[in-house]
């Protein structure tokens, strides 16, 4: 009897070890098989991650030369210094009006904004000796006068109202006058102003007067301030802009 009971004894702690022994091997492959695991995640994670920067630093690197060779061009917008110096050649790049005149002073703008990358296309214009005005025509330029008429109605105004002039010392004992009053000195005045511009306004060809005449407007204002701008040599002639 002792000796079945030793067997019994015997055989259960034999499958108690087997028992621990193979649950130990499990848990050994099962622990291995996760560190094998992780190992190969943290591998394929730093190739990712490695992926990554050098996709980052390919896509900036791309960006700069995009850039640093201006290829991005917007529909409407001129940035080219060429472009720009074609666009101020244009006729309608005259500034005569309100919208040509933002129009022009903004590609001014994009030319100096461009800096020495516009030089060569600056140069190149030059080179073709093309002369180009911008702004508003002045009163002189709409009604035609000529550089020999000009130069007439300059000498004219230097000498009537000029520094020493005869005209206006007649003025300032004109103003001196105690013995007039106010207004009789202002109509004096006027007179002498209306001979001066009927003198001015003599050196005109008939086609000339006719085409003020047509402009409306003040016709007084614009002669003196055409007389104003022609004193002292100045040339000027812009119609009181």
């Amino acid at each position: 009897m002792k000796t079945v009971i030793a067997i019994i004894v015997a055989m259960v702690v034999s499958s108690a070890i087997t028992v621990l022994v193979a649950s130990s091997s499990s848990k050994n492959k099962v622990q291995e098989r996760k560190d094998s695991e992780e190992d190969t995640n943290a591998e394929d994670l730093a190739k990712l991650r490695k992926e990554i920067v050098d996709l980052r630093a390919k896509a900036n690197s791309q960006s700069a030369m995009v850039l640093s060779e201006s290829s991005i061009r917007v529909r409407g917008v001129v940035t080219d210094p060429a472009d720009l110096i074609d666009q101020l050649s244009a006729d309608g790049a005259d500034g005569a009006d309100v919208e040509s005149q933002k129009r022009v002073i903004h590609y001014f703008e994009s030319l100096v904004d461009a800096g020495e990358e516009a030089l060569p296309a600056i140069s190149n214009f030059m080179a073709e000796g093309v002369d180009k005005e911008f702004g508003r025509p002045s009163f002189r330029q709409q009604l035609g006068i000529t550089n020999a008429q000009a130069e007439e109605m300059r000498a004219f105004v230097t000498e009537s109202w000029g520094e020493g002039s005869e005209l206006r010392k007649k003025m300032g004992e004109l103003w001196s006058n105690q013995e007039m009053s106010r207004e009789e000195k202002m109509e004096k005045m006027r007179e002498i102003g209306n001979s001066s511009r009927e003198k001015f306004m003599g050196m005109m060809t008939d086609e000339q007067k006719a085409q003020m005449e047509q402009m409306g407007g003040s016709q007084e204002e614009r002669v003196r301030n055409m007389m104003r701008g022609m004193m002292g040599g100045r040339g000027g002639g812009r119609g009181g802009r």
